[in-house]
């Protein structure tokens, strides 16, 4: 067996219009034509909002989805645009806020975060850029 890559990933969530206006509006994903619940997020990956009555977990970092962007310069510019907080984070799981998208971005493991309104993190990654300026992703 070869797996060809990761189809969609899915979160838990309370509020699934809260959630997919924050992931529509504030992240620019579009829904996927034919479920409701599903977001397009770039080259075939789906995010899958799932409806949930469960208790709401306790946020963790150690447990998010991670997006690749561009260019991490202008992503933060874009998460500041819309009153977003980002933030870099160390391994050590200590928080750098960006309050500049101009800026370096190198603080921490090289990446950014967010919290989502249910206390989701999502980070977002650029290749060659931060830690994964050595990893071999195998493109």
């Amino acid at each position: 067996m070869q797996l060809l890559g990761v189809h969609h990933c899915a979160l838990a969530v309370h509020d699934m219009d809260l959630m997919l206006g924050y992931y529509r509006d504030a992240l620019g994903m579009t829904r996927h034509p034919a479920k409701y619940n599903w977001l397009n997020a770039g080259r075939g990956f789906c995010l899958h909002l799932m409806p949930s009555t469960g208790a709401r977990t306790i946020r963790d970092p150690s447990r998010h989805i991670a997006f690749q962007v561009e260019d991490l310069n202008r992503c933060a510019v874009w998460l500041l645009a819309k009153r977003l907080k980002p933030y870099q984070m160390s391994t050590e799981m200590a928080v750098f806020w960006v309050m500049d998208g101009a800026g370096a971005l190198d603080k921490g493991i090289g990446t950014l975060f967010l919290d989502d309104p249910e206390g989701n993190t999502l980070e977002f990654i650029e290749r060659d850029r931060g830690i994964f300026s050595r990893y071999d992703d195998g493109l």
